[in-house]
């Protein structure tokens, strides 16, 4: 590619502001800018730099070279735009800040007077805003256009991320339920602790759990599904059940404890993960494909401008 050189030889030299005495004379020499980065023979300066910074606006510490190659990519995109023909005419930025204008309901001096709370005036406003719709236009016409996502894409990227969508675990249990009597005293709280522990043993020693259930737990919100308080995420679960169940494992039966107005049993029957389904999540994985596809196909597209271009980033 041919690269302008007319202001290239001037491209190391510091930009000089002289401070003058009230007789005229230069009384002294203080060097209050710099060229931090040329690109194809345009100068980025320290200055721009600073100003670069105070518009991003933010409490965080920017890395200044990382800062300047953004700088020096969005002139590269300018140049292409103006070598395409694709730059912003005046009448086209004309006609957005009227529009800007009219939907914040500003005339001159108050559109004017906002932007000096921002820091800036008139022309350095329409400078930002005609290099944000030039940089929008090239964007529309050399990444997004023709990027598209199909079917068979997001199936084969939610099979290869299944565990990207599980959703919390969730436990099955089954329990024997000994209901207490309302203000029960001490002796009969202990018949019928008594009662269960000779269950939990028939349980434990293999008898057929459904069966303990039919006999004995004929009352409680489980009672008809022969104790079955199918599946639920664990923080959802009483905490003594939950407490209960979660040093077994799957066929594994609990000890009798007390909780929620009677004394329970509890087999652990299955554990599972469950994944979100994938009609739930297709618009999402769609985005995330799209976005990734934007992405490469930004950065490649840069790398064709930078691969063509003389850049130098002196920080």
């Amino acid at each position: 590619m041919k690269r302008k050189t007319v202001i290239a030889g001037l491209a190391g030299i510091a930009l000089l502001f002289l401070t003058f005495d009230p007789r005229g004379a230069a009384s002294a020499s203080v060097v209050v800018d710099r060229v931090v980065a040329v690109v194809n023979g345009e100068i980025i300066t320290l200055s721009d730099l600073q100003r670069e910074e105070s518009l991003k606006k933010s409490d965080v510490k920017m890395d200044e070279r990382l800062l300047v190659e953004d700088m020096i990519d969005r002139k590269l995109q300018m140049a292409a735009a103006k070598r395409a023909g694709m730059d912003v005419t005046d009448k086209e930025l004309a006609e957005a800040i009227v529009d800007i204008r009219k939907r914040n309901a500003l005339d001159d001096k108050q559109f004017e007077a906002a932007l000096a709370k921002d820091g800036l005036t008139l022309e350095q406003y329409k400078a930002e805003l005609r290099e944000q719709m030039t940089l929008s236009r090239m964007f529309s016409k050399y990444v997004r256009s023709g990027l598209a996502v199909d079917e068979a894409e997001v199936r084969a990227y939610y099979e290869r991320n299944t565990k990207a969508f599980a959703l919390p675990e969730e436990i099955r249990v089954r329990q024997i339920y000994f209901p207490l009597p309302e203000n029960a005293a001490p002796a009969q709280v202990a018949a019928i602790n008594t009662r269960a522990q000779a269950v939990y043993e028939r349980a434990r020693k293999g008898e057929d759990f459904i069966q303990l259930v039919r006999e004995n737990s004929k009352q409680g919100p489980s009672a008809s599904q022969d104790g079955d308080l199918g599946f639920m995420q664990r923080q959802h679960l009483l905490p003594e059940i939950e407490d209960a169940a979660r040093p077994l494992k799957p066929g594994g039966i609990s000890s009798p404890f007390q909780c929620a107005g009677g004394i329970h049993i509890i087999r652990l029957e299955d554990v599972r993960t469950p994944i979100r389904p994938f009609d739930k999540v297709k618009d999402e994985i769609m985005n995330t494909l799209y976005q990734q596809k934007l992405e490469n196909t930004y950065r490649s597209w840069l790398q064709t401008l930078r691969s063509d271009s003389h850049i130098e980033n002196r920080l």
